[in-house]
């Protein structure tokens, strides 16, 4: 009986998480945040969105997970209380806060403050830094006021005419992307997706190491490159030999291994029992066809798509506006689970749809 007692293990307390997000598209990083926790088995409930600020409910190691997957967020903790935003009711929140407790295991501590949307310019930053501090401090003398490197970060964030106050557990660090920019890689090509996005692409399609990842349209590896950083076992199509052999030049230069590069027809894809889809076909004046039209090349890989997913799996795609990928997935047997719309130019609209397989 005593075995059984300690075997078993109760599921992770689920606690209110603050998410602040990148802000380059409305919708796109909560999204993001979200299929991530979908897709690792974490479970989570959207509490409230608005412009960069998402809170949901959600076991607190998921931060560490949002933190090593995303590339849209900028910060993320612990919620630990709300009011509006004035000062007097933001002192109270702090007084009614367990700041021993809270800080017990940290010898040092930093106030860091946020504004969101450009509201509420009456509460000065350096204001409300300095006197959460001050609080701090009154409650527990021996922590120190450290800027670098903190033991413990406090997060104070000023949205709509709201304030949130939170731990600061994971920051997204400071130039994690540059490396990867299209332009610095080996191999360029003007249509390959940055990677802000190909990495949401991928989280979107529920994609989750080390599960099986195609890209159909592959091009020089754009969306393929950020599937295999996050450790999915990647497999690159293109109809085009030399935008495959830049992909491989592209995997070689940052030390990635691919489980297949493979020289096909998208429409006809060599491989099955897939974890996850996420893909860019060519439909611009910089991308090429290889003399089909782009809606028929769409329509006609949809159609596929399903015999090439596990049961329950999800397919990311981007496209023009214009095309039809909702009546195209819908006369294939896929299930539409969300669009975003993103407007790139005056000529442009693109939609990232996320159908899921029967």
């Amino acid at each position: 009986m005593e075995a059984m007692t300690q075997s078993s293990e109760s599921p992770p307390k689920k606690r209110r998480l603050f998410f602040v997000l990148s802000g380059e598209h409305t919708t796109l990083p909560a999204a993001e945040v979200e299929a991530i926790l979908e897709s690792t088995g974490f479970g989570s409930a959207t509490l409230s969105r608005s412009y960069r600020l998402l809170i949901l409910e959600a076991p607190e190691p998921a931060l560490k997970m949002i933190s090593e997957r995303s590339l849209m967020y900028d910060s993320c903790g612990v919620v630990l209380g709300e009011c509006n935003a004035d000062l007097d009711q933001i002192h109270q929140l702090v007084r009614n806060l367990p700041i021993e407790d809270l800080t017990r295991d940290s010898e040092s501590f930093a106030v860091r403050s946020v504004r969101l949307g450009g509201v509420n310019k009456t509460l000065r930053r350096v204001d409300l830094e300095r006197s959460v501090g001050s609080f701090v401090k009154q409650k527990v003398p021996r922590a120190k006021v450290r800027l670098s490197n903190p033991d413990l970060t406090f997060a104070c964030i000023i949205f709509e005419t709201s304030f949130l106050m939170g731990i600061s557990s994971y920051s997204k660090p400071s130039g994690l992307i540059a490396p990867r920019r299209p332009r610095k890689r080996p191999v360029f090509h003007p249509s390959t997706m940055p990677p802000k996005i190909a990495r949401c692409m991928v989280n979107l399609a529920r994609a989750s190491p080390p599960g099986t990842f195609l890209d159909p349209f592959a091009g020089v590896g754009g969306i393929s490159i950020e599937a295999a950083v996050i450790g999915c076992n990647v497999v690159a199509v293109d109809a085009s030999l030399r935008m495959l052999r830049g992909t491989r030049k592209n995997f070689n230069h940052f030390g990635l291994e691919a489980l297949g590069l493979l020289n096909g027809d998208a429409r006809h894809a060599p491989i099955h029992d897939l974890d996850a889809i996420a893909t860019d076909p060519p439909y611009g004046r910089e991308s090429s066809t290889m003399g089909a039209k782009a809606s028929n090349l769409i329509s006609d890989f949809l159609a596929g798509a399903g015999g090439c997913l596990k049961s329950k799996s999800h397919l990311c795609i981007c496209s023009p506006v214009e095309i039809p990928v909702e009546d195209y997935a819908r006369e294939s047997g896929l299930k539409m689970r969300e669009k975003h719309l993103a407007k790139v130019h005056r000529s442009l609209t693109r939609q990232f749809v996320v159908l899921q397989n029967a």
